[in-house]
Formats: structure tokens, sequence, C-alpha cells
């Protein structure tokens, strides 16, 4: 790790200490609710997580861009970006689910070099760093060995897939898979990074939604890609394919398209 990434590193550590004080602060208490032009709720802890990690950004590197869920887009021609999702997992959040968590990322040239998924509520933080093996709470992790759908532990977050193809994807995936679950949120990529589950399938995301999971599940030894197979970006469609392996992503891409 040069020095300026481990500058960043710790710097984005002390963000999600920050985003995890403010989001376990409102946690299971009766808490205002709004919803917005999407029809997805936002709460009082979103838009105050999001502004704290702002004003922090602002003050340690004010010429840095920045890309959040709650507010606009800030000086996002800079060679460096952070990635914000306050609360990733906002119904969970609402309903007392610990499975909501914080994700945070920098960009540099529009690339990802570093990713957190913060689970504040389980008390448990993944980061990855671009070529270094990702952590959490400060030990390497590894993506099981599983290589074939007919053993893997297949989750998705929901049944509100509207591509056709995502759609049939999923139900061949339910019906092939070993185990299957639904729901998850940021949770489940954390657990896929950390060889607990196998394959994670997500359609209509935002780019604050998948940006830190980038580097998180290929530290981790995972794939990570869109239906199509390619690799994630800021012009990513929102679908999303995380595995644990290249044989097993290859025969998820396959029976998807």
């Amino acid at each position: 790790m040069n020095s300026k990434t481990d500058e960043f590193s710790k710097f984005a550590n002390s963000l999600a200490d920050d985003a995890s004080k403010t989001s376990m602060n409102y946690f299971r208490k009766k808490i205002e609710i709004e919803i917005k032009d999407d029809e997805s709720p936002v709460t009082l802890a979103d838009k105050e997580t999001e502004q704290i990690l702002r004003d922090k950004i602002r003050k340690e590197y004010p010429e840095h861009g920045i890309l959040g869920e709650e507010y606009e887009n800030e000086k996002i021609d800079s060679e460096f970006i952070w990635v914000i999702d306050p609360i990733d997992g906002t119904r969970s959040y609402i309903a007392g689910h610990k499975d909501f968590g914080n994700l945070i990322s920098l960009l540099q040239n529009k690339k990802p070099i570093i990713g957190i998924i913060n689970c504040p509520a389980h008390k448990e933080r993944w980061i990855g760093i671009k070529n270094e093996k990702t952590k959490c709470n400060g030990i390497e992790v590894q993506t099981s060995t599983i290589n074939k759908i007919k053993d893997a532990y297949f989750f998705t977050s929901g049944l509100y897939f509207e591509e056709p193809k995502i759609r049939h994807g999923a139900e061949l995936l339910k019906q092939q898979s070993r185990y299957y679950r639904l729901g998850g949120d940021c949770y489940m990529y954390g657990m896929l990074a950390s060889g607990l589950i196998d394959i994670v399938l997500e359609d209509t995301l935002k780019i604050h939604d998948y940006m830190a999971l980038v580097n998180v599940i290929e530290g981790a030894g995972g794939i990570i890609t869109d239906k199509f197979g390619e690799n994630i970006s800021l012009e990513s469609d929102g679908s999303l394919i995380a595995s644990s392996s290249s044989s097993l992503h290859r025969e998820i891409i396959k029976l998807i398209n």
C-alpha cells in the first residue's frame, strides 16, 4: 500500500466510524420517514449520516468530488470521487433489521480503489483496497471454493426484478442452487466476501449502491460484474452479479444470458 492509499484508507475508516455513530444513534427508535420520488423511503438518519460524511470530506479534501444518494453531486470531474450510500437497506433499517449498512468508496479516475461495507448493527466492517486482500474487522477474508451452481448458496435482495432476463435468471438460480434466501442488503456481499455464501444477484441498482462492493469482493477472491459479465463502472446498467469464483461466475452468466 502506498502512502497516499494508506492515508485515504484511514480516512475512509474514519468516515465509517462516523457513519456507525450516526446511524446507530437512530436505530430502532421512532423516526420520521419520507417517501422520495422513486417511492423509496428516506429517514433523518440517511440524511444526517450523509451530511456528516460530506462535511468531513469537504474539510479534509476540498478538491475531491462527492457522489451520494441524498444530495446533489459535487465536483464529479475530479480525479478522486467519494461515493456514499449513507444507509444501504433503509427499509431494513426502518424495520429494525440489522442487515443495513453504510457504503463508502473512493474512485480514482472513475475506477474504485477503496471500498467499505460497514454494518454497525452486526459490528462488522469489510474494507477492500485495490490489489490487496480484503479484511473484515482487520482479519483477511476469502470467498468460498464453490464453483458450481448446484452446490452454491444464492442470495438476492428480493422479487422486484423488472428486466425479464434477470427475473428469469433469478428463478433458474433459485431452482438450481443448493440453497437460496431473499433479502440481506449490503450485508450479503460481506457474507460472500467471507466465504459464507456464494452468489448474489441484484438489479436496478444505482452507483452509490454498488461502487463500494467492487474492491471488497475482488480483494476476497470473488468476481463482480454486470449481467453481461462486464466490469462495474459509473456507466453500469444497475445489474449486479457477485460470486465466489470465476468458474461459478461463468456458469451464472451463461445461465442468465
